[in-house]
């Protein structure tokens, strides 16, 4: 550890809920320097944090331990009211910038009204120091972005407009709560780039808060393994992750995406397939209705599947790959072009024709959460789908649930897990649950469009190995979209990457990663995290 004096020391805390929920954790945070906390859903990280800025809810509570700040001074502790100067000498930066936002509200605004609270700036004032503040964080042209609403800024630059508010009223210290996680590959690498620049700058204190080790290796100086409310394992950041002690902490490391099985054996029969694809929306109209501007989301777009095949489909937000998917599934009517299931033409219009489609090809989205009706029972929802398959109305109640039952083992969870509701579940086993109902009309193709994204690493793999087992024992096809490489080279053999609604490269998963022809393929892979330290 550094001889310089900490910015926030936390003490032996201890937080309690219903129960304890964090025993005892300690750690320092120094100027210019980057202490992370990682671990799992659950761990404690976030409630730690949230505890630290004195944000912690009415039904939480310190119940020892403190938290001392930038001169020493106490900020928490069990026996008063939160003295956290938030917004002065510590600040924070959430998850999920459209949530932490106001999308009624110009981001201008949003950031200037620190400014005003807190340093007692005039409007003009304010305004002119906003537009420092974007420069300061590069956000594009930031003297028309000042008058832009959230929705306008894609999610890179709204998380900028975030650290922009952060950093207004020149704070010692910065909470960075997983503030890329739900970002691109490349968006994430330019805004850890930033706060590496920011911190050089400023001298900053950061405290970041991650699931992902690569991202730990790039960004921080010291490292904090916390599991189930512990810190189980914690030093310089180096020394941990490559001589790690603890069991967990070599659980983690051992947890990052890594090749799933051998490359299956594929056959020469097409499954499905899109041609010549183009889905344009209409942008702007005239007077008279007439589409006098146009965005092109898919652009002569060819794709094959074949029966048996693991195709992988990877780019940034924005490329089409979700788009391509919809066109795949029959959820969207392609512009021009044409989707082929087993050789036939595609009629949307053909009720028949698209239930047994339907039947042969399902999707598995990203949220487990949101796929799932928190008023039905696992059983139910199970039992639904079963009803929709082939010989499905033939089957008696009974004969449902002993199916759902063999399903939820088949993914891993038990048959007595059939009368609980969604809301018992976590989010890896909810998305165990999403799988076998995609599994229960018996499909030969599954879409997953990034269906592990919101997974922490651990479980992340455990639901890629269960893919891949399921996917030999069903000789299914995938088509896995994701912006993550590392989970697309984990468990596809093809690998197609798209940028602007085009395929500008297709190989195999070994030419892809290791011999890529495209500027933008070698692009995206020098910009995963874990590729070495970030340096300004």
């Amino acid at each position: 550890m550094p001889q310089t004096k900490p910015v926030l020391q936390v003490n032996d805390l201890v937080i309690a809920f219903d129960e304890v929920v964090v025993a005892g954790v300690s750690f320092d945070v120094f100027p210019g320097k980057t202490t992370a906390i990682v671990g799992e859903s659950g761990s404690g990280k976030t409630v730690t944090s949230t505890a630290i800025m004195g944000l912690l809810p009415s039904s939480g509570r310190v119940v020892s331990g403190e938290v001392r700040g930038v001169n020493g001074e106490v900020w928490i502790d069990a026996d008063g009211a939160p003295r956290t100067p938030m917004g002065r000498d510590i600040s924070m930066v959430f998850q999920d910038p459209m949530s932490s936002l106001n999308p009624s509200m110009k981001v201008g605004k949003q950031v200037a009204e620190p400014l005003q609270i807190h340093l007692g700036m005039s409007k003009m004032e304010a305004r002119k120091k906003v537009i420092e503040l974007f420069k300061e964080v590069e956000l594009p042209e930031p003297e028309t972005s000042i008058d832009k609403y959230p929705h306008e800024l894609s999610g890179g630059q709204k998380q900028r407009v975030m650290i922009a508010m952060a950093l207004a009223c020149n704070p010692k210290i910065l909470v960075a709560d997983e503030p890329t996680t739900a970002l691109d590959v490349t968006v994430q690498a330019t805004v850890l780039q930033l706060l590496r620049r920011l911190q050089k700058e400023r001298n900053l204190g950061i405290l970041f808060i991650t699931h992902d080790l690569d991202v730990v290796r790039d960004i921080a100086d010291f490292i904090v393994v916390m599991r189930k409310g512990e810190v189980v394992e914690k030093g310089d950041c180096p020394e941990v992750l490559d001589s790690p002690e603890n069991a967990y902490t070599k659980e983690l490391i051992a947890s990052r995406p890594q090749r799933v099985g051998k490359e299956v054996e594929v056959k020469d029969d097409v499954i499905s397939e899109g041609r010549d694809l183009v889905l344009k929306y209409a942008v702007k109209q005239n007077l008279f209705g007439k589409v006098v501007s146009e965005f092109v989301a898919v652009n002569r777009v060819n794709l094959k599947i074949r029966n048996g095949e693991r195709v992988g489909l990877v780019g940034e937000s924005g490329c089409g790959k979700s788009t391509l998917g919809r066109l795949m599934l029959g959820l969207e009517s392609p512009t021009e072009g044409v989707v082929f299931w087993k050789g036939e033409e595609l009629d949307l219009g053909d009720r028949q024709g698209m239930k047994a489609f339907r039947r042969g090809a399902q999707p598995v989205f990203q949220d487990p959460f949101s796929a799932l009706n928190p008023r039905m029972t696992i059983g139910n929802a199970l039992s639904e789908a079963i009803g929709m398959s082939a010989d499905g109305s033939k089957l008696t109640r009974a004969a449902k649930t002993k199916i759902a039952g063999e399903l939820l083992e088949e993914v891993g969870l038990m048959a007595s897990d059939l009368s609980r509701y969604p809301g018992a579940f976590s989010g890896g086993m909810r998305q165990r649950i999403v799988l076998a109902r995609a599994l229960a009309v018996k499909p030969e193709l599954l879409i997953l469009d990034e269906s592990v994204a919101a997974l922490d690493l651990r479980i992340q793999a455990q639901i890629l190995t269960l893919l891949s087992d399921i996917q030999k024992k069903r000789s299914l096809a995938y088509l896995f979209i994701s912006h993550d490489l590392g989970v697309i080279h984990s468990v596809c053999d093809r690998i197609l990457v798209m940028k602007d609604g085009e395929i500008v490269e297709e190989g195999s998963a070994n030419t892809i990663f290791n011999s890529p022809s495209n500027s933008y393929t070698k692009h995206l892979l020098a910009s995963r995290p874990g590729m070495g330290k970030l340096t300004v």
